[in-house]
């Protein structure tokens, strides 16, 4: 027996659930067809619905869309009945939340798939996004916070967070030394832990610049290193075999702002030489030894490991380009910018490539810090406020600008947004220095402008493509959750994001245009 199973532990979303369980009875198999087989057991490939959602009264419908090997008989309960084809779809309009069931059998055995189409009243965000939702994802837009491995406020704040992140730093793999089976062990628990708390787990793979003495400005000079490369991407291949031993969806991010200076350093050239198949790898043979082929090598380790169940994530920064869209170049048009980075990035893994295989998702960090620490820290010439109106122009510092910027990206590049590291101030606290008291940590107006006024500007966002907020600290002292204290005297993630996620969460288009 194997299973592969999609969990949200705990969690239970009233409004809109999108969930996947497979149940395989009996072995593997293969053949070419759904009609042929060679004394091999029934294979499910595909069992999903289109969309995953309806709304109630809409009168709409969903298709299920199945695509199996060596099936000679195939039934989809309930209501449906016997089907056909190694692969197809049918029409179902249930007019309640319906959980529905392919079994597909032959003489040597059977399979068996469920996929919910959830019925709800919130009208979902999102149609305006491109390209889908990845497999194994919410069909809500995601909210998530950092939280150190081995601590519980998330999940004894009695509220549905969705996901639960974590810095993954060089010296993960032996846990800093403290681990001398040097297995990743650490890594793996972390995982477990996130699943038995009811969170999908997101790793933050941030090692390049441990591997560059914490220089950022060698970082294409660590990557030209072939022995340096070739502990890297071990360590790489390590996490993927224990992201397939979890083997359940694990969303991994890669190398925060690592992509940005690869270009920067390189010229804008993907030709620029790296140390790719140089290191030896078996798994990295016949990639190019270039930028590109730095890129290329996490799609070609996950391939090769089998970790099909990583989501994973390249890094776009508003700054690739030379130019700061988002703070400092705020006058200059965004599509440019957009095209320059893509051209790179697209050689990197975001477009179609020898690997087969493409990122799943972008990644954005708004700020490092609370904006209310650039303020007091570094003066006014780096205040890192922006523009929370609606009526704010595309040409300020804004979240309209950034809102853009995430829309042309998604339209260029097909791909959703996962939007990483938002600080957590609110206009409340003291800007001061956290060190857990009351109101301590700085100033910011990200969380307020999320979750203080209803759910329109998680709808705008979700408009550009975002599927995910997560929210957290990228460095010491800045605020955090668990000390948010609002006007009201409550915490304000825990009640007004709560608030949202706990009655169903704001519902999003899974499959984009």
């Amino acid at each position: 027996m194997r299973s592969l199973r999609l969990s949200f532990g705990k969690l239970v979303f009233p409004v809109l659930m999108l969930s996947f369980l497979w149940t395989a009875c009996g072995g593997g198999g293969g053949g070419s067809d759904g009609n042929t087989h060679a004394a091999s057991a029934p294979v499910i490939e595909r069992f999903a619905a289109e969309p995953g959602y309806l709304v109630s009264g809409s009168g709409d419908g969903a298709s299920l869309v199945w695509q199996v090997t060596n099936a000679d008989r195939l039934t989809i309960t309930p209501d449906v009945g016997a089907v056909s084809g190694a692969s197809g779809s049918t029409a179902v309009h249930p007019a309640v939340t319906t959980t529905y069931t392919l079994l597909v059998e032959n003489d040597e055995g059977d399979d068996s798939a469920t996929v919910v189409v959830a019925v709800g009243a919130i009208e979902p965000a999102g149609d305006q996004a491109y390209g889908d939702v990845p497999a194994g994802l919410p069909a809500r837009l995601s909210v998530g916070l950092v939280e150190d491995p081995g601590l519980t406020w998330m999940r004894d704040s009695g509220v549905a967070w969705d996901m639960r992140y974590h810095y993954f730093v060089k010296g993960w793999r032996n846990n800093w030394g403290w681990d001398a089976t040097n297995s990743g062990q650490w890594g793996l628990d972390f995982m477990r832990e996130c699943d038995d708390h009811g969170f999908l787990p997101v790793v933050q793979y941030y090692c390049m610049n441990g591997y560059s003495d914490y220089n950022e400005s060698i970082f294409l000079s660590t990557a030209q290193n072939t022995s340096t490369m070739a502990d890297y991407f071990d360590d790489f291949k390590v996490l993927m075999q224990r992201c397939k031993e979890f083997d359940k969806p694990v969303l991994v991010l890669m190398e925060g702002d690592g992509y940005a200076y690869m270009q920067i350093q390189s010229g804008d050239n993907p030709d620029a030489y790296a140390a790719v198949a140089a290191t030896g790898m078996p798994e990295l043979a016949g990639l190019p030894n270039t930028a590109a082929g730095w890129g290329l090598a996490f799609l070609r380790i996950r391939q090769a490991v089998g970790a099909d169940k990583v989501i994973l994530g390249m890094h776009i920064s508003g700054w690739a380009t030379g130019k700061d869209i988002a703070y400092y170049q705020t006058g200059i048009p965004l599509q440019p910018e957009v095209d320059q980075a893509y051209a790179f990035l697209a050689e990197l893994g975001l477009a179609a490539n020898v690997t087969g295989q493409t990122y799943d998702v972008l990644v954005g960090d708004p700020l490092d810090r609370d904006s209310g620490f650039y303020e007091v820290n570094q003066g006014l010439g780096q205040a890192r406020w922006w523009d929370a109106s609606d009526d704010a122009p595309i040409d300020s510092k804004s979240f309209n600008r950034y809102a853009e910027w995430m829309r042309l990206w998604n339209i260029k590049s097909r791909k959703r947004w996962v939007l990483w590291q938002i600080p957590l101030g609110n206009s409340n606290h003291l800007n001061v220095w956290n060190d857990g008291g009351p109101r301590q940590g700085y100033k910011d107006n990200r969380p307020e402008y999320f979750f203080a006024n209803g759910t329109d500007h998680l709808r705008k966002f979700a408009d550009a493509g975002t599927i995910a907020l997560l929210f957290g600290p990228g460095a010491a002292g800045q605020s955090y959750c668990t000390n948010d204290v609002y006007t009201d005297g409550q915490l304000f993630m825990q009640s007004r994001a709560g608030d949202i996620l706990n009655a169903g969460g704001v519902p999003i288009v899974t499959d984009g245009n």
